[in-house]
């Protein structure tokens, strides 16, 4: 059963779009970018403070990545536990504006510092971009840690929807690479596997935020026709071999379309015996962890998040 905030949220929308309110899927990018950025400041609750925010560039495959750094309150001077945090948006939408409010509260509650990347985004930038420009921000700031007041053995990569999906992309890739990994994912409602419908996309394709018709918008987009679907960037829950990879904390939502591929991401993980905290809000929808002026559990999801984080990393 849906949550009480979630059906009341969900009846909103609807209202809305009943009363002209053009639907995301129908419009151009640019304007349902700017669309999306009203609804962002709209639904996150109000940004708390932080010790300090620093914006900045590191260097990418096709130019310079923006990004911004988070100091939580009550940080001590030097080097801290850093989650570089990809923000979703189904790889179309989103920015660093549009997660402010929950990196700043994600940098709070574990008390560790939150790196949030600016990748580029479809249909300017399509697939393999993203991935590329977040690979390419996470072994800069993994190379230069010093430079970004980081511990170089404690950092972590974190994301919602398809930044979780690139969070998973970039352990995966380091790890087949030899690279030094991140040394824990934060993988909230991942989209894992792009090549094939599983049931909760087609239970929940109507009427619960993330359409069908949404995620068609955002999937033309980004992936060029003819693409392999199978490939790791689109599909990381096709990895043959899971062993090895980061410790995780994997967070799905009932009513998400997503929620069967994160759950089985979650369970590839545990299978190959990597330490795993899988959780799912059983009666919310996807966009929870964002919207939280409206959804209460979108907040108590923040904290469960930050929490394990921080006691992965002692602090």
């Amino acid at each position: 059963m849906l949550d009480p905030e979630a059906r009341t949220l969900l009846d909103l929308m609807e209202q809305a779009t009943k009363a002209g309110r053009p639907k995301l899927e129908s419009l151009p990018h640019a304007i349902g970018r700017a669309a999306v950025d009203k609804m962002s400041e709209d639904s996150e609750a109000d940004p708390p403070e932080v010790a300090s925010v620093v914006d900045g560039t590191v260097p990418g495959p096709a130019g310079a990545i923006r990004f911004r750094r988070y100091r939580p309150l009550g940080a001590k001077p030097g080097p801290l536990p850093t989650l570089i945090y990809y923000h979703g948006g189904g790889f179309v939408i989103g920015n660093i504006e549009t997660h402010d409010s929950t990196c700043r509260r994600l940098a709070n509650k574990s008390r560790c510092q939150v790196i949030s990347i600016d990748y580029r985004l479809a249909p300017e930038h399509p697939f393999p971009a993203s991935t590329d420009d977040s690979l390419a921000a996470f072994r800069h700031i993994r190379d230069n840690a010093a430079s970004f007041e980081a511990d170089p053995a404690r950092l972590a990569v974190g994301g919602d929807s398809a930044g979780g999906a690139i969070s998973a992309v970039v352990c995966q890739a380091c790890r087949d690479a030899g690279d030094p990994m991140p040394a824990f994912q934060m993988l909230i409602y991942p989209a894992t596997d792009s090549s094939k419908q599983s049931t909760s996309r087609t239970a929940f394709a109507e009427g619960y935020f993330l359409s069908g018709p949404l995620m068609e918008w955002f999937w033309k987009a980004y992936v060029p026709a003819g693409t392999d679907l199978s490939d790791l960037r689109l599909s990381p829950l096709l990895a043959k071999d899971f062993k090895g990879l980061p410790p995780a904390f994997v967070l799905t939502a009932g009513f998400d379309p997503l929620r069967d591929e994160g759950r089985a991401y979650a369970d590839r993980l545990i299978d190959a015996g990597v330490k795993t905290t899988y959780v799912n809000y059983p009666g919310t929808i996807h966009g929870f962890f964002s919207l939280t002026r409206f959804l209460q559990q979108g907040l108590k999801a923040n904290d469960e998040a930050a929490a394990v984080m921080a006691a992965h990393f002692g602090v």
